[in-house]
This record gives structure tokens, sequence and C-alpha cells, in this order.
């Protein structure tokens, strides 16, 4: 009865009340569907270490239990572990094609890229996460049919985040721009505020295409856009009570626009307004070099854990100059950190721009504070993880040119490297 009520709640959508009744459940019951639905929950909810617990508890567990216990490995940045799990399985469960993908990531993870290519490769005209994975690596031999089968699926014709338009507005593909002339074009902006903040560049090489350009962005990042000069600028949702002929969505940009560098046609800085001062900066650093940190990403996103930077490493930086944290999430200074926090004075993107106006150096983990501070043209050292997003992860392909310096892991799970070029950099040009 128990069993019925707690696979019945998280069925109607209530994890949470099914949550408590599991946990009380599994502790005189091995049942391989309630235990598989609790590690989902705990998965959920980021309590990996949890889901993990959950899963190793199991008797006999069946294969699709190892393939989960894997995905908590891998989350707890424990790959190898993940790595060794997935090998173990049987031959026709380690070779079922989610399972090769997982089992890519795992390998990517780690560093062992020819690996990943391996497996990637025969399944990228086939399923869109593998085509996105695969056009990763293949961006650094060629950018344009690298990128295509990172945004396209290949064959597949997986578009970005088009499939939310059709579910969410019924706007489909045949409303897709291909490359005619017509009156009015619809950008979209697409992903998180840092993917706004890069594929707004592309926005004006499709004014030669219509007479009008309108582009469609979300409430956080609009303000930003238009005070930057971008004209015709709509929340994402007005789209459907808003006239236009074709759409772009605008990750889509590079492919449709075949473009063989993501900074072909784009002119730095392409986000630029006139700045208020901040002189609250220049009262704290008394003539020392402005330094602004910001160490994590938002805690919400899936893989945070492997972006964020050790903040104690962070703290360390005092000696280049004053520490200004932009840390908006996940604020963890200890007492009396030499640093100083200026969160209560962001409301807003057009005050983060303010701040790094008045800045003489950013450095940031891979967030969307990275994408700002490249598209100003200021002077920023982006610290992504080792396996990182696609703006950092080529050394061909530069994204914002000279004034970006970016310093990735050298291996996996272990920033020591990467902190040890850090100050390498910072003694020779900030001291």
């Amino acid at each position: 009865m128990i069993r019925q009520l707690i696979l019945e709640l998280i069925e109607k959508g209530e994890p949470q009340a099914a949550k408590g009744l599991a946990i009380a459940y599994l502790k005189h019951e091995n049942d391989i569907d309630v235990a598989n639905s609790l590690a989902k929950i705990h998965h959920d909810d980021k309590e990996f270490d949890k889901a993990l617990a959950v899963l190793e508890n199991v008797k006999n567990p069946t294969p699709q239990i190892k393939v989960n216990k894997a995905k908590c490995l891998y989350y707890l940045r424990r790959a190898p572990e993940a790595e060794k799990v997935i090998k173990s399985l049987p031959k026709e469960v380690r070779e079922d094609p989610m399972t090769q993908i997982d089992l890519s990531l795992y390998t990517t993870a780690q560093g062992k890229f020819d690996e990943s290519v391996r497996i990637l490769k025969p399944l990228a005209d086939k399923i869109p996460q593998a085509s996105f994975n695969y056009g990763w690596f293949l961006m650094e031999e060629d950018f344009y049919k690298g990128y295509g089968y990172v945004r396209t699926g290949a064959n597949l014709r997986v578009w970005g985040h088009e499939w939310l338009l059709k579910l969410k507005y019924n706007i489909g593909e045949e409303s897709r721009w291909n490359g005619e002339t017509v009156d009015t074009i619809a950008y979209y902006l697409e992903g998180g505020m840092g993917d706004e903040m890069i594929f707004i560049r592309y926005a004006n090489h499709f004014k030669k295409y219509c007479n009008t350009l309108k582009i469609f962005a979300t409430s956080k990042t609009k303000s930003l856009f238009e005070a930057c000069g971008y004209e015709n600028v709509f929340l994402t949702e007005d789209i459907v009570r808003t006239k236009w002929d074709k759409f772009v969505p605008a990750m889509s940009a590079p492919y449709l626009l075949k473009l063989n560098h993501p900074c072909e046609g784009v002119e730095f800085p392409y986000l630029k307004m006139e700045a208020k001062p901040v002189p609250e900066m220049n009262e704290i650093a008394k003539g020392r070099k402005k330094i602004c940190v910001r160490w994590k990403g938002n805690p919400e996103f899936e893989h945070d854990q492997f972006r964020s930077m050790p903040v104690e490493e962070i703290l360390k930086l005092d000696k280049y100059g004053q520490l200004f944290s932009i840390q908006m999430e996940g604020c963890d200074l200890p007492k009396n950190a030499p640093v100083w926090d200026l969160v209560h004075l962001i409301n807003d993107w057009t005050d983060t721009y303010n701040i790094f106006e008045e800045s003489d150096l950013v450095i940031t983990s891979c967030t969307a504070t990275a994408h700002l501070a490249g598209a100003m043209g200021k002077r920023v050292i982006v610290m992504p993880p080792l396996v990182s997003y696609i703006t950092w992860a080529s050394d061909k392909y530069e994204w914002y040119g000279d004034n970006v310096t970016v310093i990735k892991q050298s291996q996996y799970n272990c920033w020591d490297d990467a902190i040890k070029v850090l100050n390498e950099v910072l003694e020779n040009e900030v001291s």
C-alpha cells in the first residue's frame, strides 16, 4: 500500500511528498522501482550523494540501477568510477546508444577526448545529444562544420531551443529564416543569459536581409541591450504577439550565416553604452588595481559544481590589487575576507556593466559575467573547467579576441595547475 502511494505521488508530480515515505519504506524493503524513483528525486534536488547511497543499497541491482549509479558518480566528480561502472555492464546494455553517450561524458570529463570522439562519431547523425557533443570536438578542425553538428543535430534538424518555440508558441520550422530577404526578421535569443550576451553579436548581420529586425530577449537582458543601442528589443514571450515574417533562433546564427569563425563580421565591443561612475570602488581601492572576481556560477545550473573555483584561492589574489566580489549566488566569503562585496549595487546587467567599466580586470569562472566583460572589450581572465563551454573549448577559435585570457583546468577535478597559471599571468601583468 505504501509502495503504491509513493509511486502515485511521483506520477502526480508530487516528488517531495513521496520523498520521506520512500526513505522510510526503503529502510525495510529492497524495491528497485522505489529506489530508482527516490534516487531521481535526490538527483533533481542536486543531492547526488544521497542518490548514490540509495542506489548502492539496492540488493541485486539491475543494469539500469548501475547506469543511474554512474550518473551520480559523474555529478559527484568521480568520472573514473562512473566509466568503470558502465564498462562493467553486459554488452547489450553497454552498447545501448544512450549508455554510450553517457560513457562519452565520463571519458570527456577525464580529458580522454579521442575516446569520446570514437564513441560519438557513429551516433552523431542519429541522436541529437551525440551530435551536439561530437560537434564540440569537430569545431576545432572546422568551425562551420562542427557548429553545424552542435546546433542542428546534423540531419536531424534539431535547432537550438526551437522545440520550445514549437511547444510554447506553436512556431514551427516552416517559419525559420533560411537565407531569404523578407520585410521583418525575428531574432530570438535563447539559452541562458550568457548565451544571450554571446549571440546578440550576430543580430546586426541579419539587417541586410530585412527592412526591420526585431530582437527578442529575456527581461534580465532586455534593458542592457537597449542601453547598448540595439533597437526594437522585445521580451521573448512577445514573439507570439508581434508581427514578423521569419525567425532566427540566435544560437543557430553562425550556422545559418555560414560563418567560418565566431568573430566573423563582429565589431568589438558589441556591447557598449555610456557607463555611470561607481565612486565606491575608487574610495575602497585607494589607487590599487580594481579587480572584480566571481568564482561560482548559478548553483541551479546542473553542472555548476564542475565550473566553481575554490574561494580560498581567489582570496589570495588580493596581493595583486583590491578585490571586488560580484558573486550573486552562493556567496561563501569567510569573515574578514580581503574582498569588498558589490552585490548591493547590482539590480540588473547595466549595473554590472558600470562596475566592469570602472574595474581594471575581471577574473571569473565560466558564467554570464565572462561574456559581458568580453563583449565590452574589458580585460578579463576566464577560468573554465577542463570540459568547457563552446566559447572556451577551442584553442584555435577565439570568441572575444586578445582582451580575454582563458585558463582552463589541465586535469580532471583539479584547479591547482590553473590557479598556478593564473598567478603567473597576474605576476607579469598586474604587479
